[in-house]
C-alpha cells in the first residue's frame, strides 16, 4: 500500500518479521483456546437439536396411536377391478367380509344433439328472434337470440348464461363431417349426471325446429345391487354402505372383500420403538466418556421418563424390554392378537400411552420449551466467546501494530547510525591511512 511502512529484514542482526510472526502466535492462543470452547458449546447445541428432532418426532408418532381408524383400519380388495374401485372411508363404519357388487346402470347426463348439421357454424341461421329456455332444477335459464344468430352465437349465448346464472349445462359446436367437408351440430350437454340433473328445452322462437334439436341421451343414476339390495348414485360413485364407497367404470360384477389391516397400527408403534431406540443410542454416546454432553445426565432423565409413559405397553406385553441393549422391541404377535381378540383394551391402553406421552414431551418439543431454552444459552454462549475472539484480535493487531513500528523506529536509527559511521569511516578513515 502507498505510503506504508513495512520492516525490511534484519535490525542490529534480528530478523523482525520472524519475531513479528512469533509473537503474534503467541498472543493469539487465547483466541484459539475461545475458538475450541466456542466449537464444544456449538457441538452440544448440535446434539440437543438432533435430540429434539428425535422426541418430535416420537411425539407425532404417538399421534396416530389413539386415531380409531388406525387401531381399526380395514383394507378392501377388489375381485375384478376393470368393474370399480373401491376404498374404505371410516374403518369403524364398516364391517369385515364380503359384498357380491353387481353394476347394471351407470351414471349420465343429459345431452341434446341438432339433427340437422351446417357446414359453416359461424354463418346466419336466419332464425326468427326468440327464447330457448333450458329448465333444470326449477330454474329457467333464458337465450335470447334473433336473425343474426349462428351456431356459434347460440352455443357461446347458451354458455354465457349458465356462466352468469351457474347453470348445470354447457354448450358446443362439434364437426361430424370432415375439415374439408364440415358438418357442424349444436350440442347441449349436461355437466353432472344423475336424473335430477336432466333438463328439457323450450322455444318461442324456431331454433329448436331448425336445427332439430333433440334429446339423444337422458340423465339416470347409476344403478348397482350390493348383496341382494339395489343401491343408486347420481354419480358412479356410491357411498350407500356405512365407511365404503366404490365407483363403477362399467356394468359388470364383482366382490368387493372387506379385512382388518393391522399395519397401520403396527407402523406406528413400530416408530415408537424406532425413535425410542435411537433416543437411548443417543444418550449413550453423548453422556458417556468422550461424548458432547459428557457429566449432563439430564438426556438419560428423559429417556427414563419415556420408557415410563411406556409402561402400559410393557404390562400388555406388546412391547419388550432388552436389559443388555436398553433397546425396546415390538412383540408383533402379542399386538396382533390384542387387535384380533381385545381391541377395545387395546385402544384405551393406546389412549393412555399417547396423553401420558404426549404429556411429557410436552415440555422438551413445544416453542421456548426446555431444550428450546437449552439451544438460546448456547448461542448466548457462543456469542459471547465470538465477542472476546474479536476483541482479542482487535488487542493482538493492536499490539502488532505498535511493535511494528517500534521496529520500524529502530531499524530507521541504524540506517542513520549506519550512515554516520560510514561518513566517519570516510573522513577519518582516510586522513588517518594518510
Amino acid at each position: 500500500m502507498a505510503g506504508e511502512l513495512n520492516v525490511t529484514g534484519l535490525v542490529n542482526g534480528f530478523d523482525m518479521n520472524s519475531i513479528l510472526q512469533q509473537i503474534q502466535a503467541i498472543k493469539s492462543q487465547q483466541i484459539l483456546m475461545l475458538k475450541q470452547q466456542q466449537q464444544q458449546i456449538s457441538d452440544k447445541k448440535t446434539v440437543i437439536s438432533n435430540i429434539q428432532n428425535i422426541l418430535k418426532n416420537l411425539q407425532s408418532s404417538i399421534s396416530n396411536i389413539s386415531d380409531p381408524a388406525t387401531v381399526n383400519a380395514k383394507s378392501v380388495n377388489v375381485s375384478n377391478p376393470n368393474i370399480l374401485t373401491a376404498s374404505i372411508t371410516d374403518p369403524t363404519q364398516v364391517s369385515e367380509g364380503a359384498y357380491n357388487i353387481n353394476v347394471s346402470q351407470l351414471a349420465t347426463n343429459q345431452v341434446y344433439a341438432s339433427n340437422k348439421s351446417f357446414s359453416d357454424k359461424n354463418a346466419s341461421l336466419g332464425l326468427n328472434s326468440g327464447t330457448l329456455t333450458i329448465s333444470m332444477n326449477g330454474n329457467d335459464y333464458n337465450i335470447v337470440y334473433d336473425s343474426t344468430y349462428s351456431l356459434q352465437n347460440l352455443a357461446d349465448e347458451i354458455n354465457r348464461t349458465a356462466s352468469v346464472y351457474n347453470g348445470n349445462f354447457r354448450a358446443s359446436v362439434i364437426n361430424v363431417g370432415t375439415s374439408s367437408n364440415p358438418q357442424y351440430k349444436l350440442v347441449i350437454s349436461g355437466t353432472k349426471t344423475g336424473a335430477d340433473n336432466s333438463f328439457t328445452i323450450s322455444d318461442t322462437g324456431n331454433a329448436v325446429s331448425t336445427l332439430d334439436l333433440t334429446n339423444i341421451q337422458d340423465a339416470q343414476n347409476a344403478v348397482a345391487t350390493a348383496n341382494g339390495l339395489q343401491v343408486q348414485s347420481d354419480t358412479n360413485t356410491f357411498a350407500n354402505i356405512p365407511g365404503l364407497s366404490f365407483t363403477a367404470f362399467q356394468t359388470g360384477s364383482t366382490v368387493l372383500q372387506i379385512q382388518k389391516d393391522n399395519k397401520p397400527i403396527t407402523d406406528a408403534l413400530q416408530a415408537i420403538v424406532n425413535y425410542y431406540n435411537q433416543l437411548v443410542d443417543t444418550a449413550a454416546k453423548e453422556t458417556g466418556k468422550g461424548g458432547k454432553l459428557s457429566g449432563e445426565y439430564g438426556l438419560n432423565q428423559i429417556v427414563n421418563g419415556i420408557f415410563n409413559q411406556l409402561q402400559p405397553l410393557f404390562t400388555a406385553d406388546i412391547i419388550n424390554f432388552d436389559r443388555t441393549t436398553g433397546h425396546i422391541s415390538l412383540n408383533t404377535s402379542k399386538l396382533n392378537d390384542a387387535l384380533t381378540n381385545n381391541s377395545l383394551d387395546l385402544q384405551n391402553t393406546l389412549n393412555n400411552v399417547k396423553n401420558n406421552l404426549t404429556t411429557y414431551l410436552n415440555p422438551y418439543t413445544q416453542f421456548n420449551g426446555i431444550l428450546d431454552q437449552y439451544n438460546k444459552s448456547y448461542d448466548s454462549q457462543i456469542q459471547n466467546i465470538q465477542n472476546l475472539i474479536d476483541l482479542q484480535k482487535e488487542r493482538v493487531q493492536m499490539e502488532i501494530e505498535t511493535l511494528k513500528n517500534q521496529f520500524i523506529k529502530m531499524q530507521m536509527l541504524q540506517a542513520q547510525m549506519n550512515d554516520i559511521s560510514a561518513r566517519i569511516q570516510a573522513t577519518f578513515g582516510f586522513q588517518i591511512s594518510k
